[in-house]
């Protein structure tokens, strides 16, 4: 399977899709509310996490693939936009929703989510501008500078990844 298969599946399901991502906290929450206890309640969390967390690495992975091959016109031209908002979306929800019920340090899930959404940022960050790079660029810019940002982009993916195996 390609990318661009998986992709046009996802747009083909879109109507499940939608209603998982806008529904999934709400029903967490419930859930967390229902069965109050100690160990399932971070575990519900945690599932809702790490669902909020596979969405926005699949909107990162999708942004980078249509960026690189077609630019921001194919994303314009192409993308549901409500495929491309539903992953903040239920980011933002579910970490709401997660720390009305617990503090999110007691959710195993939210230290890894941290680490994985750095490092997915950082390869944005960075395939968005190795994209963008020409001989015409280190005439405005010095070298070393250049260099510099670079650094401080691995830098941004490598705290992710501590966050991840700490």
């Amino acid at each position: 399977m390609s990318l661009e298969t998986l992709y046009s599946e996802i747009l083909a399901y879109r109507i499940p899709i939608i209603l998982l991502l806008v529904g999934s906290p709400w029903v967490t929450y419930l859930l967390c509310f229902v069965i109050p206890q100690q160990r399932e309640e971070p575990l519900f969390l945690s599932l809702n996490l790490a669902l909020s967390t596979l969405s926005i690495l699949m909107l990162v992975g999708y942004l980078a693939y249509a960026t690189n091959t077609g630019g921001w016109a194919k994303v314009v031209s192409q993308a549901d936009v409500a495929l491309l908002i539903l992953p903040i979306y239920h980011l933002a929800v579910s970490l709401w929703l997660s720390r009305l019920r617990l503090p999110l340090q007691l959710i195993p899930a939210f230290r890894t989510m941290q680490g994985l959404l750095l490092l997915g940022g950082a390869f944005l960050a960075l395939s968005w501008v190795l994209s963008k790079i020409r001989i015409v660029l280190f005439s405005y810019l010095p070298f070393g500078t250049f260099l510099g940002l670079m650094a401080l982009l691995l830098a941004l993916g490598y705290a992710g990844y501590r966050k991840l195996i700490d």
